[in-house]
């Protein structure tokens, strides 16, 4: 039988990282009526473009409004506030400092939620998964004999941690390698990505698991640590034949800390991050990591940068079965595709593994019959034992309980760290 896997967030909720609801609550409230005015004022003497192409304060003050109002309706996705602050800048009639300045905006956004979700990778790797590793070690009753592939929604680097650790080999489809100083004042530490060129990444890359025991892993949405190179025309990664998870974190602190510096001032940085090449010049690398409404096109139709949906779909056909751990449904290209692969394939069937999902979600219930979808209602940990032992541990249902507390923990860490960072 022929396995693959779709990942959301409660696969590593577990793990310590933030739902999309306690993201929103941290990232929210590191904002307030006097500091955002302070950043209004601040802000709006940037040049980001040129001095040429000056933006907007006014512009820039009702991107923030839009912010305050957000949370004082206590909204709780921040992905719909991002989604409101990129509409802005298309709206018809703008003159382009305004559009220029939402664009900003959403880039300073964008570069504090990449910043939360790595302050929560490092701080939850250190408290929760020491203690929950064991949890999460039948992760490989979940994989086929063969490859399995792997589409994971999250971009924290769990996952990779899981494998590496219990030993299950794991491929990003990688097959270059390309080396980065951490900056121009560390040329001697030196960080070696593996890569991909994205006009040669689909699901026969040579790079990738075929016949063999292995786990091929697409990172739907981009990764805390995945990077873009030569105006995206290169997917790189950190490498994945480590010996632990630990030096693997390790490398991801590497990674975040690359920079370039000038009279030892590190240039500011958003989702286009300012490095240092191998040269020791200014260099610009692009993150991965997609949010927003904007993360891919509303049409089926494959577009430049959308070869990781094609893989998707391109597996989806040869799928028995999918396992979907922790998605709550809320993405769009992603449903379009499972709905299109369940009316096209009769033998594929769909496993939904969520502790809060009661029912089958309204764009697959045409689909739920001769028991083609199935429910568990327990977790991604809990699952991975009672797959094969129909039963479930009580002694891991016990330990997981307990991650409640340590949570919080994390939560509160991460709130202080940022505040600091920010100073808001």
């Amino acid at each position: 039988m022929k396995k693959g896997l779709l990942l959301g967030a409660g696969f590593s909720y577990d793990l310590g990282m933030p739902t999309a609801y306690e993201l929103t609550e941290v990232f929210l409230g590191l904002f307030n009526k006097q500091n955002t005015a302070r950043l209004v004022a601040g802000l709006g003497n940037f040049q980001p473009y040129s001095a040429d192409r000056p933006i907007s304060k006014v512009a820039i003050g009702k991107s923030f409004d839009l912010l305050l109002e957000y949370k004082e309706k206590k909204g709780g996705n921040y992905e719909d506030l991002l989604s409101e602050i990129q509409s802005l800048s298309e709206e018809p009639g703008k003159s382009q400092p305004e559009k220029d300045s939402h664009h900003f905006i959403f880039g300073v956004f964008y570069e504090i939620i990449h910043a939360i979700l790595s302050v929560y990778q490092a701080k939850s790797y250190e408290v929760l998964y020491p203690k929950n590793k064991e949890w999460f070690s039948k992760l490989s009753n979940l994989l086929s004999d063969s490859e399995t592939w792997v589409f994971s929604l999250n971009h924290d680097l769990f996952f990779e941690f899981l494998s590496i650790d219990l030993e299950i080999r794991v491929s990003y489809g990688d097959i270059g390698r390309i080396e980065f100083p951490v900056s121009n004042i560390e040329m001697n530490n030196i960080i070696s990505l593996s890569c991909a060129a994205r006009k040669d990444y689909g699901v026969q890359s040579p790079g990738f698991f075929s016949g063999e025991h292995g786990v091929n892993l697409v990172k739907l949405h981009g990764s805390l640590s995945e990077l873009q190179y030569q105006d995206e025309s290169l997917i790189c990664n950190p490498l994945l034949t480590k010996k632990s998870s630990l030096e693997l974190m390790e490398e991801f602190k590497k990674i975040e800390r690359m920079g370039y510096y000038v009279q030892n001032k590190r240039v500011p940085s958003g989702r286009d991050r300012a490095v240092t090449n191998s040269k020791g010049e200014l260099d610009l690398v692009c993150r991965s990591m997609l949010t927003g409404g904007r993360k891919y096109s509303s049409t089926a139709k494959q577009k430049d940068g959308e070869e990781k949906l094609k893989i998707f779909d391109d597996v989806l056909r040869q799928l028995d079965q999918l396992t979907i751990i922790g998605y709550g449904f809320g993405d769009r290209h992603v449903n379009f595709r499972l709905s299109n692969a369940m009316a096209r394939y009769d033998n594929l069937t769909i496993r939904i593994v969520d502790p809060a999902r009661n029912k089958v979600p309204e764009f697959l219930e045409q689909f739920d019959y001769d028991s083609r979808i199935r429910r568990a209602m327990c977790g991604a940990a809990h699952w991975m034992d009672y797959c094969k032992s129909n039963a479930w541990d009580t002694k891991q249902m016990e330990g997981l309980k307990e991650n409640t507390k340590y949570r919080a923990e994390i939560k509160k860490s991460a709130q202080e760290t940022l505040k600091g960072i920010y100073r808001l």
